[in-house]
């Protein structure tokens, strides 16, 4: 444990009243609150020469703690890392010759696959990478999460490795296998009964009850920091800065995360600004997709982003982008909004043709919430959401790992068979024309 209680590498700044913490052990000791107005909502600043980041991206990094001077820890020793956040951007040229084809557009396709992650895959890795190294540094040995699946996964292995115990709150229809993984690290798991903002409740009365730090969600400074760091990672690997991102969501750390980076080294890289965010949900638990098209109707009035509906047990077969109550949403409508972006709806009765199409066109097995990501880009390019010339970049978030149920679904090319008269030779040629036509066909 490092006890530092005066350092200058970073600090904590409330986004509400700019009320300043000086570090995350004053941070836990407030209960991860500003003490001034009550705002969970504070972000990191460093005091640091970001010049030194061009020096950096001419080295290939090993994981995201190769941008160590921009993160809020004070010691690498401390750092509990398993490759995470090292993952090549990608670049999808067939869906480059789609939009070509289908609507004469000329764009370049990337794609940012964390399944490559070297943790569990996801998402979450570096997020939890850097929790794991704090609460290492700062002596946190009990730490509390609700989850719908991947970020109570991550946390569980990383903190497991950080000697941390983690007791995590999931939703009543949260995958088994994710269950399953994180008992696997000798983590707790309470499954309760109820959706996932009943496990919120639930976690939030046990951190209280017994004194012990919880996440506090998307806008969770930890995460946030962490999540930043694709921002670099996009500028040392692209020649070009992203015009429009897509991911799905479910509470938005990415898009507030990119936004953070992007303040936060403005004023060495003055012409970089956000993308576009196309932000994607499915039909089936869709709250922050009513709320924006409500919004857009209404011609954006004045508060319009703390308007939005809560979905009480969505019964979506994406349980990891399941939220139905998006309490992130006002930071996010706002993003979005100031990025000329939108919020766009997929239908779940897609998810296989386009699980199976990305498996058969690039050999990259999506899990459900990558294949959701993928299907926006499909619905931005018939909504007129890209445009002529954009470099568009697409977040994926997780592999066929983390939810096996969805890849025993993506068989379609087996023959029950009694003899060999039954066996004919095929070509995968027609297979790929059946794909995507079961993909396009309304």
């Amino acid at each position: 444990m490092l006890r530092v209680k005066i350092q200058h590498k970073y600090y904590l700044t409330c986004t509400q009243c700019g009320y300043v913490t000086p570090n995350f052990w004053t941070w836990f000791d407030q209960n991860q609150q500003c003490p001034q107005c009550g705002s969970k909502h504070s972000e990191v600043w460093y005091n640091r020469r970001y010049q030194r980041l061009s020096r950096i991206f001419k080295r290939k990094p090993d994981s995201f703690w190769h941008y160590f001077p921009f993160l809020p820890l004070l010691r690498r020793r401390h750092i509990i890392s398993r490759g995470e956040g090292a993952i090549p951007v990608e670049r999808w040229s067939f869906l480059e010759d789609f939009a070509k084809k289908t609507y004469d557009l000329d764009i370049n396709v990337y794609v940012y696959r964390n399944d490559l992650n070297g943790g569990t895959g996801t998402f979450k890795d570096i997020a939890a990478s850097l929790a794991a190294s704090l609460f290492k540094e700062l002596g946190i040995n009990q730490y509390c999460i609700a989850s719908t699946g991947n970020s109570a996964t991550a946390y569980a292995k990383y903190l497991s490795m950080a000697n941390v115990n983690c007791s995590v709150f999931m939703p009543e229809d949260a995958i088994k296998t994710s269950e399953a993984t994180i008992s696997s690290y000798g983590q707790q798991v309470f499954r309760v009964m109820g959706d996932y903002a009943k496990a919120k409740e639930i976690a939030a009365n046990y951190a209280k009850i017994y004194n012990i730090p919880m996440s506090t969600g998307n806008i969770d400074p930890i995460r946030v920091e962490a999540k930043k760091t694709m921002v670099f990672e996009w500028l040392r690997q692209m020649n070009k800065f992203p015009d429009v991102y897509i991911q799905a969501v479910s509470g938005g750390t990415g898009p507030i995360a990119i936004d953070k980076g992007i303040r936060e080294i403005k004023h060495v890289y003055p012409e970089l600004n956000n993308p576009r965010f196309l932000l994607v949900q499915t039909d089936k638990c869709d709250p922050m997709v009513q709320a924006w098209e409500k919004a857009t109707k209404a011609g954006f009035p004045e508060g319009f982003e703390k308007d939005y509906p809560v979905i009480d047990n969505p019964q979506s077969d994406v349980p990891t982008l399941a939220t139905g109550n998006p309490a992130s949403y006002p930071i996010i409508a706002r993003l979005v909004k100031a990025s000329g972006g939108d919020f766009l709806r997929m239908r779940e009765s897609k998810l296989l043709s386009v699980g199976k199409m990305m498996a058969y066109e690039k050999k990259v097995i999506p899990g459900p919430a990558s294949a959701v990501a993928m299907a926006g880009f499909f619905v931005a390019l018939h909504k007129n959401r890209i445009k002529n010339g954009d470099t568009v970049l697409i977040n994926l978030g997780e592999g066929p790992n983390r939810a096996p149920y969805f890849l025993e679904q993506m068989i379609y090319t087996s023959h029950n068979v009694s003899n060999v008269e039954d066996c004919t030779p095929h070509s995968m040629d027609d297979f790929r024309n059946q794909l995507w036509k079961e993909l396009l066909d309304d």
